[in-house]
């Protein structure tokens, strides 16, 4: 009653017609077994109330209620037919992504710039250049860096743009930038223009912080033209044990309708650690059958390693981008051997090679297995 047309008390204004049209509907209770003061609630919402708008959504479905009197996490949303066709999700989807990478038959690599933030146009183009050269299929902005007074969205697509070119001569491809826009609705609009302008393929987004109805309207006005990441930077803190969002309604099916073709997902570690089975419930949410809403591809990323990748793409086959950090610019050889390294620790993944046998004829990831296989 509170979520939509009341409150804890009888309203002498409350009509039959409002409860008929407005009200949600309890389908069922049940409670949890071993847990006395738990229980399992199912609730039917008018889509109506909502529309379209995920801020009014998650005002309803998490709300008022929720903040002031009662401990609930949201655990899963459906919805029918008629309210999926409010959203158009992904343009471009796993083939689309695919598509502009140039990449079809292996996972994707993702390397996240480092450091993080601080530095100049041309010392980031030399991060750029290093990571290209070792092989990786695209290069993002850390969700810290959007604007900062020495480097702008804009002078990192210029400068990486040029640095792309020369790796493109002398390797004959070139990955793709994807530059983070996380701002105000109406700078990230201003942006995702001239990233269009400017021959950009890709962009970023903090959906979490800066909103799904942002990201959202992003999507529907370029997202036939930029493809989109989004990023989960925040997510941690709307969730708790019995507080907030599960993962797989956060990270996986609010995201997806709002048009993300790609998100980020924390990997919680190898399979049967905690949180393991909350990941992969998460993946599932990216990728099952969602009526006409395509599917889309997971960037798994903290803490992934050349030593540790391929107990990734086993789980989750080969539609996965796997997102490399620290391991590439933190690599002992320096930033173009850490990404060598991880791109053949993918090779041997797919081709069912051990790591010891691949690093035998690769000298990047023998140092990386020697400096961090403990």
């Amino acid at each position: 009653m509170g979520q939509t047309v009341g409150t804890w008390i009888q309203l002498p204004g409350i009509t039959d017609a409002m409860v008929s049209g407005y009200q949600a509907r309890v389908l069922s209770l049940e409670l949890v077994p071993c847990e006395p003061k738990a229980a399992l609630l199912r609730v039917a919402f008018p889509s109506h109330n909502f529309k379209n708008s995920f801020a009014m959504m998650q005002t309803a479905l998490v709300g008022n209620d929720v903040s002031t009197a009662l401990m609930v996490k949201l655990l899963d949303v459906s919805f029918t037919e008629q309210a999926l066709s409010s959203y158009r999700g992904p343009a471009l989807s796993v083939e689309g992504v695919r598509a502009v990478t140039g990449v079809y038959d292996r996972p994707l690599v993702l390397n996240m710039i480092k450091p993080c933030i601080g530095y100049t146009a041309l010392e980031g183009a030399k991060l750029f250049f290093e990571s290209a050269m070792g092989g990786v299929d695209m290069i993002k902005d850390d969700e810290v860096l959007s604007e900062i007074p020495i480097l702008s969205v804009l002078e990192r697509v210029r400068t990486y743009a040029k640095a792309a070119e020369q790796v493109k001569k002398e390797t004959g491809r070139a990955p793709v930038y994807i530059p983070n826009i996380t701002a105000r609705p109406k700078k990230m609009r201003e942006t995702a223009k001239l990233l269009v302008d400017e021959g950009a393929k890709a962009c970023m987004v903090n959906f979490v912080t800066a909103g799904a109805d942002a990201l959202y309207e992003l999507t529907e006005e370029f997202g036939s033209r930029l493809m989109f990441l989004g990023h989960y930077a925040g997510a941690g803190m709307m969730s708790s044990a019995w507080l907030g969002y599960a993962n797989p309604v956060l990270l996986g099916t609010l995201p997806r309708l709002a048009g993300a073709d790609m998100v980020m997902t924390m990997y919680p570690g190898a399979p049967g650690c905690a949180g393991y089975f909350e990941f992969l419930k998460t993946v599932q949410k990216q990728k099952l059958k969602l009526g006409s809403v395509k599917p889309i591809l997971t960037v798994v990323g903290g803490g992934v390693t050349p030593l540790n990748l391929s107990a990734v793409i086993k789980e989750l086959g080969t539609d996965v981008v796997l997102g490399v950090g620290g391991a590439i610019q933190g690599h002992p050889m320096g930033t173009r051997s850490g990404a060598e390294a991880v791109m053949a620790a993918v090779d041997a993944a797919e081709n069912g090679v051990s790591l010891e046998e691949k690093a035998a004829s690769c000298a990047p990831l023998k140092a990386a297995l020697d400096a961090w296989k403990k």
